[in-house]
């Protein structure tokens, strides 16, 4: 028997449950793709509707790239005998269904991990300390939406005994949907806060969203919350599962002391855990970072890890991190942080940034989605960038406000530009061997082609 999903079960699941199924041949299905540039050899394309584009248009191009599925609302033009395909007329329902099914029968441990700021890094850090232990399946890459986090369970194997599945939400109910096509029995809240607000209206309406992970976990689950942050233990009460907190609070489950920063190398810290303390050695650079950390401590212990286990697996995590370290041709260090961006992990990374040697330099882009705050958020971010780097370069016109800001705080050398490689240009020309580039931005202002640009790669 296969350990990964295949084709002859995604034709019984689909058409058992009344959808139009063309069987092609049994073969292994080992993940799945929304994107038809993005498809690799055995994945499963799904043809979401999209905002801008239907996935319906790209279903042979996807086939023709190797998926041996496909999940569509209509037939694609031409004969695909060799392939598998399902129409059905709401493709998320139905890729969320198949990955239901495929979850229950595999049936390892669910980790849910959600919150405002670093679930990616909080679910690779976890992952990472877990598969010390366990055979451990994660997410990839940011699959952690109504659509994403099913394309993501398609990767699921028998004989994973844990996974690791990050949730995001930007619309109402969407991690209730979640919860019930993962069942996680472990659930952590990192945080709330603002991103997303201007879709969901209210902070309070983020954290009901957000809250819904530690309510949907089952009596037997745990939730790990964040002591630090009262809208996160605020749901306590109203719970009937294990409940483990962290952070420096002194009612946390697992508290931590004072953070050393490492620079680049990590981070370490104290954490006591009922009557025994270990120091904790983590490799993510950051003390923004110690929550992801604290998170993946919870879970393996959660899993019948002692705290001395779970500090060692920490230790020896190999951890696929947010922020790449990379090194230009002229000798400069660049911290590639541009996966996302919000108003705490950007003060998280200019606080890290502050703290290394070598001339400091952010190149900061845009905030998105904090509506009405969008203002203020980019003015106090100025004011924290303002005291954590010699060279401020910002890009685009909401960062004009940041760097009005960064100059009224006193800070002489602030470089403003319409455009990102307007930015990227002039930050490639003057940086040198020492120097220290802070990259961060949100995903849809598309700070990755600045890096070459400053890497100086032709």
């Amino acid at each position: 028997m296969s350990q990964h999903l295949t084709t002859a079960i995604v034709a019984g699941e689909m058409a058992r449950r009344g959808y139009r199924v063309l069987a092609g041949p049994a073969v292994e299905v080992t993940g799945g793709a929304a994107d038809s540039r993005l498809v690799q050899p055995g994945d499963l394309f799904c043809a979401f509707p999209g905002e801008e584009t239907d996935g319906n248009l790209y279903v042979a191009s996807a086939l023709r790239a190797g998926a041996v599925a496909a999940i569509c609302s209509r037939l694609p033009e031409g004969e695909w005998p060799g392939k598998t395909i399902v129409v059905a007329p709401d493709t998320t329902r139905a890729v969320g269904e198949l990955a239901h099914a495929w979850r229950k029968t595999c049936d390892p441990q669910v980790v849910g991990i959600t919150g405002t700021v670093g679930k990616t890094t909080a679910k690779e850090m976890t992952a990472a300390t877990l598969a010390d232990r366990f055979r451990t399946h994660r997410s990839a890459g940011n699959l952690n939406s109504r659509e994403g986090l099913p394309l993501a369970l398609l990767s699921l194997r028998r004989d994973h005994e844990v996974s690791v599945l990050e949730m995001a939400m930007d619309s109402p109910g969407e991690i209730g949907d979640l919860c019930e096509i993962a069942e996680p029995r472990i659930g952590a809240v990192l945080n709330v806060g603002l991103t997303h607000i201007s879709k969901l209206g209210s902070i309070e309406a983020i954290q009901r969203e957000k809250l819904d992970l530690a309510r949907n976990l089952p009596s037997d689950g745990c939730a790990i919350l964040n002591a630090d942050d009262p809208r996160v233990v605020s749901v306590v009460p109203e719970l009937k599962c294990q409940v483990m907190t962290f952070g420096e609070d002194e009612s946390a489950t697992l508290r931590r002391g004072p953070v050393t920063e490492n620079g680049l190398f990590g981070t370490s810290f104290d954490v006591t855990f009922a009557d025994s303390t270990e120091r904790v050695t983590a490799p993510l650079p950051g003390a923004h970072t110690v929550p992801a950390v604290l998170t993946a401590m919870a879970a393996a212990i959660s899993l019948g890890r002692t705290l001395r286990g779970a500090a060692s697996a920490v230790y020896h995590a190999n951890v696929e991190g947010r922020a790449h370290v990379l090194k230009a041709a002229s000798g400069a260090t660049i911290i590639d942080d541009r996966y996302n961006s919000s108003p705490a992990s950007l003060a998280g990374a200019l606080m890290m940034l502050r703290g290394l040697s070598g001339r400091r330099i952010a190149f900061l882009g845009r905030m998105a989605e904090l509506g009405e705050h969008e203002i203020g958020e980019h003015r106090r971010a100025g004011e924290i960038a303002a005291a954590s780097c010699d060279i401020l370069f910002c890009a685009g016109e909401t960062c004009r406000t940041l760097a009005e800001a960064a100059r009224a705080a006193g800070h002489t050398d602030v470089r403003w530009f319409h455009t990102r490689d307007e930015a990227a240009a002039e930050a490639a020309a003057i940086l040198r061997d020492g120097d220290v580039v802070l990259v961060k931005a949100s995903r849809g202002e598309a700070f990755e082609a600045a890096i070459p640009l400053l890497e100086g790669r032709p």
